[in-house]
C-alpha cells in the first residue's frame, strides 16, 4: 500500500475520532450517557468481528486468557467510556478531546513505575508544554472554563483507565493481533453495560419516542467512530509503525474544536487557540524520540 494512501486513512481515522465527541454531544438531548454507549458497542461489535473473520485476523480465544479480556474490557471499554461519556455532559468536547489527548504523555510514567523503562528529556519537556497548555484551556479568564471539577475528573477517569488498559495488554499482545483483541473487548464490554442500562435507562428509554434523526449521532459513532477509524488507525499501525501512526492522535483536538464551532455553537477563543497550541506541541515534542510507554504495542507491528 502507498504511504499516502496510508497517510489519507490515518487522517480520516482522527477525522472521525475527533467528531466522536461532537456526536456524543449530539446524541445527549434524546439518550443518556449509558444508551449511547451500549448502542455503539452492540452495533460495532458485530461489524469487527465479521471483519475480522473475513480478513481472516480473527484468532481463536484461549481459555487461560479470558480472565485477561475481563480485565482490559474492564478497562476500556467500560472505565474508559464511563468517564468519558459522563464527563461529556458536563465539559465542552473540546476540552475533553484536549484532556483525552493527554493519554500518551501519562505512558512514559507507567512504563517506568511498571516495566523500568526510562524517562527522556523529551518525554519532560513535552509534558511539562502540554500541561501549560491544558491548564490554560481549563482556566479561561480566571475560572475553570465553566466546566465543573467533577466533569473534569470523569474525563481524567477515561484517560488513566487507557494507562490499566496498556498495561494488562501486554501480555496479550503476545498470542493475539489488535483487531482480535478490540473486537472481544468490545463484546465483553457490552455485557457489563447491559446492567447499567437496565437499572438506570431502560425505564425513560422505553417511555421516549424517538425519530431515525435522533439516532443518527449514535450510528456515526458505532460506525465510524467504533468500526472504521479503529481498522484504519491499525492498518495504519501496520505500515508505518506505532511511533508514527500514533503522532496523528495529536490532531484529534483540532479536528474537535474546527468542527465544534459551527456544529455545537462552541467558541474558540485566542486564549483557547494558544492552549491548544501548547498542548499539541508539547505531545508531539514528547514522542520526537519516541515515547518508551508505548514500546508494550510495539508488537501489533508483527501482526
Amino acid at each position: 500500500m502507498k504511504r499516502s494512501s496510508t497517510y489519507l486513512m490515518l487522517i480520516v481515522a482522527m477525522v472521525f475520532w475527533g467528531m466522536s465527541f461532537i456526536w456524543y454531544k449530539q446524541a445527549y438531548p434524546e439518550f443518556k450517557p449509558v444508551t449511547v454507549i451500549l448502542f455503539r458497542l452492540l452495533l460495532s461489535f458485530p461489524l469487527l468481528i465479521g471483519f475480522s473473520k473475513l480478513i481472516k485476523r480473527l484468532n481463536r480465544l484461549k481459555r487461560k486468557d479470558i480472565k485477561l479480556f475481563l480485565l482490559i474490557a474492564l478497562f476500556e471499554p467500560f472505565l474508559y467510556f464511563m468517564g468519558e461519556s459522563h464527563g461529556l455532559l458536563y465539559v465542552s468536547s473540546t476540552l475533553a478531546s484536549i484532556l483525552i489527548a493527554t493519554v500518551p504523555l501519562f505512558a512514559p510514567f507507567f512504563g517506568y513505575y511498571f516495566y523500568k523503562e526510562k524517562l527522556s528529556v523529551n518525554n519532560y519537556l513535552g509534558i511539562l508544554i502540554s500541561f501549560a497548555g491544558v491548564v490554560t484551556i481549563v482556566y479561561v479568564d480566571g475560572k475553570l472554563g465553566n466546566a465543573p471539577w467533577y466533569g473534569i475528573l470523569l474525563i481524567m477517569l477515561a484517560v488513566l483507565s487507557t494507562q490499566g488498559y496498556a498495561i494488562a495488554l501486554k501480555k496479550l499482545l503476545e498470542n493475539y493481533n489488535a483487531l482480535t483483541i478490540v473486537s472481544y473487548q468490545n463484546l465483553i464490554g457490552t455485557f457489563y453495560f447491559i446492567p447499567v442500562f437496565l437499572a438506570f435507562d431502560l425505564k425513560e428509554f422505553i417511555d421516549s419516542t424517538y425519530t431515525w434523526k435522533d439516532f443518527m449521532p449514535v450510528l456515526y459513532l458505532s460506525f465510524f467512530a467504533s468500526t472504521v477509524a479503529f481498522i484504519f488507525f491499525v492498518q495504519g499501525i501496520k505500515n508505518l509503525g506505532i511511533s508514527k501512526a500514533i503522532v496523528f492522535t495529536n490532531f484529534i483536538p483540532i479536528v474537535t474544536a474546527i468542527f465544534a464551532i459551527p456544529l455545537l455553537g462552541e467558541n474558540l477563543t485566542f486564549v483557547k487557540l494558544l492552549g491548544i497550541l501548547a498542548t499539541i506541541t508539547g505531545l508531539l515534542f514528547s514522542q520526537a524520540g519516541g515515547i518508551s510507554g508505548f514500546r508494550i504495542y510495539n508488537r501489533l507491528k508483527k501482526r
